[in-house]
């Protein structure tokens, strides 16, 4: 990296493995529930249907999508269904997130494939709700999931800014390379529990078929703004993308 970078207008925010502890394993209970969901949509044994459903999730960018094309799927059912999880048992409030998020220049939005209602949920259980400024959620996007470029389009025409005045922080690298085609500085949260970007999601991490790289590369959200700041004087913090 050379030089430094404006602040950001905005920052678009992962929901899910993001946004609260992916070690939490909120997302491997809506992952059980779409497995269900897939089974008994189409008729299959559950080993079966997980099968189904990492091809939906590599081909399409989420499973729901590819039920939406492959079979005409009515996708609000779906998204109730899956959703259905004990947010409150399994989150709690965290007032260190708060300070983190705080501690971020510029306005903040949820960027999720999820829904809004299900975004505002675990919002509301972390005690951050106020810190947002809204959500981008996959009805935004017409249930066209990250990383096809339709969000992220749907997304900054909403914010009336180009890439290049937003951030963007998610633990998949695939949509950190789509925010990246857009201009926006990308931090990838690389967590070993990450459904997308982790040991559990390793067909999906990044490889060496992606030409692009993340800006930085954090282990935790509270190395955020210690990141940012770096990059804003222009200066790689210790573990990013820039070093490599």
């Amino acid at each position: 990296m050379t030089g430094g970078r404006s602040a950001p207008d905005h920052w678009l925010i992962d929901l899910d493995d993001t946004l609260y502890p992916a070690e939490s394993g909120l997302f491997s209970h809506v992952s059980k529930r779409i497995t269900a969901r897939i089974a008994r949509t189409l008729g299959l044994p559950e080993e079966e249907a997980r099968v189904v459903q990492r091809r939906l999730w590599r081909t399409y960018g989420t499973s729901l999508r590819g039920l939406i094309v492959e079979h005409g799927v009515d996708p609000e059912p779906f998204l109730a269904d899956v959703h259905d999880v004990p947010v409150e048992a399994i989150l709690a409030p965290d007032p260190a997130l708060r300070d983190v998020l705080g501690a971020l220049p510029g306005t903040l939005h949820v960027f999720t494939n999820g829904p809004s209602e299900f975004a505002r949920r675990v919002l509301a259980r972390l005690e951050v709700s106020d810190l947002f400024d809204g959500v981008f959620d996959i009805r935004h996007a017409r249930f066209v999931p990250k990383p096809d470029e339709i969000p992220y389009r749907c997304a900054l025409e909403a914010l009336g800014v180009d890439g290049a005045r937003v951030a963007m922080v998610d633990d998949s690298p695939q949509n950190l390379a789509q925010a990246q085609r857009f201009g926006m500085w990308t931090a990838w949260l690389r967590s070993p529990h990450s459904m997308a970007g982790g040991r559990a999601g390793g067909s999906v991490a990044l490889g060496e078929e992606h030409e692009l790289r993340p800006d930085v590369v954090i282990a935790r959200l509270s190395e955020l703004p210690a990141a940012w700041d770096a990059a804003s004087r222009g200066t790689p913090p210790r573990g990013s993308a820039a070093e490599r």
